[in-house]
């Protein structure tokens, strides 16, 4: 019985959502190629002169080139790997420092530099190019 009320209910579900999506939709050819004919085109001189205007590359360019909200990320997603630092410009011996301790003394030092980047949004340029074990 339980089966059989199942089918039903799946049988009457299913013609429920193909009778409402078989609606007719009409296509006016003409009205597209107005849509067309009065589009402005886009060039990438024209996006490049609103990526020069954003705010968030003037905080990149103030720290070296670096982005906070990339470094932020890797470090929230690949923090124990010690990914964030190689994208800071620190060296090779460091991320291996981090694998080694099981993610930067069992992920404790990720956490701090998540910590420490979040709070340093506006200048990460201190933590660029740092060859210190401990970021901070």
């Amino acid at each position: 019985m339980k089966k059989l009320l199942i089918v039903l209910t799946l049988v009457l579900g299913i013609s429920a959502f193909t009778t409402n999506a078989s609606a007719s939709y009409t296509i006016d050819d003409a009205q597209i190629e107005n849509l067309f004919a009065s589009a402005t085109a886009t060039t990438f001189s024209m996006v490049a002169d609103v990526a020069e205007a954003a705010p968030a590359m003037a905080v990149a360019s103030a720290s070296g080139g670096k982005d906070p909200l990339i470094a932020i990320l890797l470090d929230f997603f690949l923090g124990g790997l010690g990914i964030h630092r190689f994208y800071l410009g620190t060296k090779v011996m460091t991320g291996i420092g981090y694998i080694l301790t099981c993610g930067g003394i069992f992920g404790l030092l990720p956490l701090v530099d998540l910590i420490v980047l979040a709070v340093n949004w506006d200048d990460i340029s201190a933590y660029v190019d740092n060859p210190k074990f401990f970021m901070w």
